[in-house]
């Protein structure tokens, strides 16, 4: 009797693992999320991924760009890779580190990026919630990593999943449109636009801001500026982009 309540007990587990998905106006693409195969696969690897090892982002804030950020006020969307696989770093958000983390490699040219565009200081911390608030969707395309491990939660169904969402906020909303950093993320913009050709989303490429590949473009890049002017151009809402500024004052 023990061992079959035990069995009861790991499966029930599982079976409700991604169950903190936000409960507002996300909620009904969930329910359509959580009765495809794709799903009920992925949540049995995460259940065990995070029962028998280290994996970030904590549970409790796997959809905190859902939970911020809902799709009727989605203005801009920023697709990222993997969170960050170190203790403590990633909160949810793609790109984004909790505020006490280090700022990582990308993320200090983003901010340096950010710096010279908006004319601005730099920010007080790597933490982006304040873009979530204000209309920006920062998603990564698999939302959860073990430690230590990058790309170890890629190809178990994220992918799809985040397809989806992005897909969901197209048809939700005309005034979303994309800064995509790298080519693997302009290409996912371009397939998710494909089925909706009357939105016309504002799509903006350049390098990613890993030091590897910055120089070749991204900097001088103006994505923040040039996003809010092509949104205006046609009509639509811009993105503020400011964020909490450090006391140190400008460092670029």
């Amino acid at each position: 009797m023990v061992k079959i309540t035990h069995t009861l007990q790991t499966s029930c587990v599982m079976q409700h693992f991604l169950s903190t998905f936000p409960q507002n106006s996300w909620y009904d693409f969930y329910k359509v999320e959580q009765k495809k195969e794709y799903w009920t696969k992925l949540n049995h690897f995460l259940a065990k991924e995070y029962q028998m090892h280290a994996c970030y982002p904590p549970k409790a804030h796997i959809f905190e760009a859902f939970n911020i950020c809902e799709p009727q006020d989605v203005r801009c969307i920023i697709i990222g890779q993997d969170p960050y696989h170190g203790a403590g770093q990633a909160n949810g958000l793609a790109f984004s580190v909790a505020p006490n983390q280090n700022i990582p490699p990308s993320l200090k040219n983003i901010f340096k990026e950010y710096s010279t565009d908006l004319n601005t200081e730099q920010p007080l911390n790597g933490d982006l919630s304040s873009w979530a608030h204000n209309g920006v969707f920062l998603i990564n395309t698999a939302l959860t990593v073990k430690e230590k491990s990058a790309g170890s939660h890629r190809n178990k169904g994220w992918e799809i999943f985040t397809e989806n969402a992005i897909k969901y906020i197209l048809e939700k909303s005309n005034e979303a449109g994309f800064i995509c950093f790298g080519a693997p993320a302009y290409k996912l913009a371009l397939s998710c636009c494909a089925d909706f050709t009357k939105n016309d989303p504002v799509t903006l490429h350049t390098p990613h801001p890993s030091p590897l590949s910055a120089y070749r473009g991204f900097f001088g890049s103006k994505p923040f500026t040039t996003f809010n002017n092509k949104q205006a151009e046609k009509g639509r809402k811009t993105v503020t982009w400011n964020l909490p500024l450090s006391p140190q004052g400008k460092l670029f």
